[in-house]
């Protein structure tokens, strides 16, 4: 019996792999199928039938590893329901499909009745899949996971509203209980879309004290008084870009404040009925603490709120650059700004970058990782001046030129891992007043009293850390 259950288990993990055979198929088959009704004759009528044979029973398959695979739980109920039934209504519909083009289906009395409606039937079925899928990425993903990454365009055409989080206020900080009225609703912002009580990735749910106690499948994630030594706030630490990182890429990052008050909470021993007052404040804490009051935390519009309005971007050179799959994306409306990523264009050159000088006075925000400009962008790059963070990680930028960037007064935040720059050339950074975080990890020479010089204004990360390994670990970080 114990064999079995398992089996149940191992069997439902293939559902993510069979379920896109039947998607597949069926496309072909409908578009065969919307061929054929401009042709007198039926040249597609065998393969759309072998189509809708192979498509049903792969339909079928995915159904049943998709039952298994809801027994082990973790999804929410509701959409774990309409995933599962509208998956069933594709079986059922490409089966019934498959009947209506077999070449005698008009020999059955119910067949004749529907046989020329069986185009529309098909098309019901791709409409079936689209919606199968939505609930489908729904539960894998999270509400939302389409609707966030659609272009600003679209979402102005459809009247999509943007999903902005409610910044979370306190009227009396010091006498509010830290788990209930600060800490919980951090992660339910933050961290419950994937950990909580319709999704639990790794087996981990964060919405009860229960289950964060309990930990996830690598076991537990929080040890009271050593924040270091809890995978909870370890994730959270982690460089950009690291697959362990948390929140995931492509989710609404967790602010730097947030992380602060996660570390606080388990370095005073992570308790669950103590109010703020009760637990020991450095000034730091005790700051952002006072922000929450006020509502001043890490928004952008909170962020650039000192920064001087920028001029309206040029609608027709947005849309040339978006059509190229550089990313300008707002984040502060009121002022014009906005953020440039050039992640989907890796061509990304020196060229392609001083076009954007025609909206440098709107870029605050610049990610230029992973495409092909060299230092000579340096000399763009300065003539950007409201810029504060500007990511050149694994480019063919150097130490040449490095110096161009002294004139950015509002830089904070540079990432230049696994480029060529070194310690000679980090040098150059310590005369920009605003600077507090530089990534150089996989860089060239790294010089470590060259570096102990600038590290008194500036946070280094040279990528020289170790994640404490706990018992239940099974790799060593």
């Amino acid at each position: 019996m114990v064999f079995l259950e398992e089996l149940m288990a191992f069997l439902g993990r293939f559902h993510p792999i069979l379920v896109h055979l039947p998607i597949g198929i069926l496309l072909i088959a409908f578009v065969m199928a919307f061929l054929e009704l401009f042709k007198k004759e039926n040249p597609y009528l065998s393969a759309i039938r072998l189509c809708l044979l192979l498509g049903s029973i792969a339909a079928m398959f995915a159904a049943l590893s998709g039952f298994l695979l809801s027994r082990n739980g973790g999804y929410e109920i509701d959409v774990l329901n309409y995933h599962q039934w509208l998956g069933i209504a594709v079986a059922v519909c490409s089966l019934l499909l498959y009947f209506l083009y077999r070449e005698k289906s008009g020999a059955l009395q119910w067949a004749r009745k529907i046989l020329r409606f069986r185009f529309w039937l098909f098309l019901i079925l791709v409409i079936l899949l689209g919606v199968t899928g939505h609930y489908g990425g729904t539960l894998t993903h999270g509400k939302g996971y389409f609707l966030e990454a659609m272009p600003q365009a679209m979402k102005k055409t459809f009247g999509v509203e943007e999903s902005n989080d409610e910044l979370l206020i306190v009227e009396n900080v010091q006498e509010a209980a830290v788990y209930d009225g600060i800490i919980q609703p951090i992660l339910k912002q933050r961290c419950q879309s994937c950990h909580g009580d319709r999704k639990q990735e790794g087996g981990l749910a964060l919405q009860t004290r229960e289950s964060l106690l309990k930990g996830g499948e690598n076991g537990t994630v929080l040890k009271g008084g050593n924040s270091k030594e809890s995978e909870l706030y370890a994730r959270l630490i982690l460089p950009e870009g690291h697959k362990k990182r948390m929140p995931p890429k492509g989710r609404t990052p967790i602010s730097v404040d947030q992380i602060k008050l996660i570390a606080w909470w388990i370095d005073q021993g992570a308790s669950f009925d103590k109010k703020v007052n009760q637990l020991t404040q450095s000034k730091e804490i005790a700051a952002i603490l006072k922000k929450l009051e006020t509502g001043e935390q890490e928004a952008s519009q909170v962020l650039y709120a000192d920064f001087p309005k920028a001029p309206d971007l040029p609608k027709d050179k947005v849309d040339a650059w978006q059509a190229k799959g550089i990313k300008i994306i707002p984040v502060a409306k009121e002022n014009n700004l906005v953020l440039v990523n050039a992640i989907n264009y890796p061509q990304f050159n020196d060229k392609d970058l001083q076009e954007l000088l025609a909206i440098k006075e709107n870029i605050v925000q610049l990610k230029l990782g992973h495409t092909a400009i060299t230092d000579q962008a340096f000399s763009t790059i300065k003539s950007m001046p409201v810029i504060s963070r500007l990511h050149l990680e694994n480019t063919k930028v150097s130490d040449n030129g490095l110096s161009q960037l002294k004139g950015l007064q509002k830089l904070i935040y540079l990432n230049l891992v696994g480029t060529k720059v070194s310690a000679k050339g980090l040098s150059n950074l310590k005369d920009i007043p605003s600077l507090k975080n530089v990534y150089i990890y996989q860089t060239g020479d790294r010089d470590s009293v060259a570096l102990k010089a600038l590290q008194g204004k500036v946070r280094i990360d040279t990528g020289n850390y170790r994640l404490p390994f706990i018992a239940t670990d099974t790799v060593r970080f």
